[in-house]
């Protein structure tokens, strides 16, 4: 497993372990999650509200998994974006 890029921190959801990190770009907050496994795989970034819980976290991974992202393989990053009631895919 590649070591954690700096900032990064790690969680383990349906035994797989990801590493994820918040960051503030263009005025909006996001989280980027990458599986930790795969070198080079497809990211998830989702755009969040500014207010943040912990659960996003694991619900953007979900949402991810069951909308077409393959952290195992490499690609453009899997884009979402949360909405009052939910993450749905954004638009590039």
């Amino acid at each position: 497993m590649p070591a954690p890029h700096k900032g990064f921190k790690i969680i383990n959801h349906r035994d797989v372990q990801y590493r994820w990190i918040m960051q503030n770009r263009r005025g909006t907050n996001e989280i980027v999650i990458e599986a930790s496994a795969p070198v080079n795989g497809q990211s998830l970034i989702g755009e969040l509200p500014r207010i943040v819980s912990y659960d996003m976290v694991t619900a953007a991974i979900d949402f991810g998994n069951a909308n077409g992202w393959k952290p195992n393989e490499s690609g453009a990053p899997f884009r979402c974006k949360w909405l009052r009631k939910g993450f749905v895919v954004a638009e590039v």
